[in-house]
């Protein structure tokens, strides 16, 4: 595991503009989310932009070595922990990119919060509402399809 860990951090850290962690310490802190499970990573990984991620997707197949996106970590089912590199966009990839209209485009680590504070100036908000929506990121929302207590009325993320 450390060989791994070693050239994951040789081949990463130049590559892209984010950070590439491979420490005791940082892979302890991967290891868990909200659910009962741990599990440690290889690596973590925080993508400063797209072409960062980019540049993770491609040595992830090229080398075989799963990715996991990884927003807060509130998930209950363990989607955010696994035997790969974690990838953390909270830390930078975090912010609404615009507003227009019926659309909206935010990075995935916006929180949810913080996207419905900056709708409220247009008259709108994003319905979806998970018990957690303080720290509960969109990407996070997405791929777990978070629906809240009102989903009956408004349905959930994909709606």
């Amino acid at each position: 595991m450390e060989e791994l860990r070693r050239r994951i951090s040789e081949d990463l850290t130049d590559a892209i503009q984010g950070e590439i962690r491979v420490d005791r310490t940082a892979v302890a802190l991967y290891s868990s989310d909200a659910s009962l499970y741990e599990i440690e990573p290889v690596a973590v990984a925080y993508p400063r932009c797209s072409s960062d991620v980019e540049k993770l997707a491609a040595y992830s197949a090229e080398q075989r070595i799963p990715l996991i996106a990884r927003g807060s970590g509130s998930g209950l089912a363990g989607g955010a922990i696994g035997r790969g590199i974690v990838v953390d966009f909270s830390r930078h990839m975090n912010q609404v990119l615009s507003i227009s209209g019926d659309r909206v485009r935010v990075q995935p680590g916006v929180i949810r919060d913080q996207l419905n504070r900056q709708l409220r100036s247009e008259g709108r908000y994003f319905a979806p509402d998970p018990s957690n929506s303080r720290i509960t990121t969109v990407g996070g929302m997405l791929g777990v399809d978070a629906a809240g207590s009102h989903a009956v009325r408004i349905g959930s993320t994909r709606d």
